[in-house]
């Protein structure tokens, strides 16, 4: 398999060759392997393993993502990834930074919603001439 990870202005990693590749999808865990179907998946904040040798992971912490699979080719898009080689420091990444965002994200939400019902509500309430 061949994968790109791709970020919003750039290609972040590219490899071909690639044994395995294991993600976190709103499903769950799962692994794709070369002959794997054609796939689909909106990835989590997560920790994703990129096989390329044997029994030599490469770890990527992502942010909330979308993993395509045809054919041999594997394409994730990502608006926020940091590769490390230690799994527990990435996995603090995931827990610190892109779950803390998210958090901020539906309270930003949630402010916004309310600033445009109260907006909608003062128009409702004016009175035609």
């Amino acid at each position: 398999m061949q994968i790109s990870i791709n970020l919003p202005t750039s290609l972040y990693f590219s490899a071909d060759k690639v044994l395995k590749i294991v993600a976190e999808g709103m499903e769950g865990y799962f692994t794709l392997l070369p002959n794997h179907i054609d796939y689909v998946s909106i990835l989590v904040p997560s920790i994703l393993t990129v096989e390329i040798k044997p029994d030599t992971p490469v770890y990527f912490a992502v942010d909330h993502a979308t993993l395509v699979k045809k054919g041999s080719r594997v394409w994730i898009s990502t608006r926020n990834v940091v590769r490390g080689k230690a799994y527990e420091t990435l996995a603090q990444v995931v827990l610190h930074q892109f779950k803390e965002i998210s958090e901020m994200e539906k309270k930003s939400r949630t402010a916004l919603t309310g600033l445009e019902y109260g907006l909608l509500r003062r128009f409702a309430a004016l009175k035609h001439p």
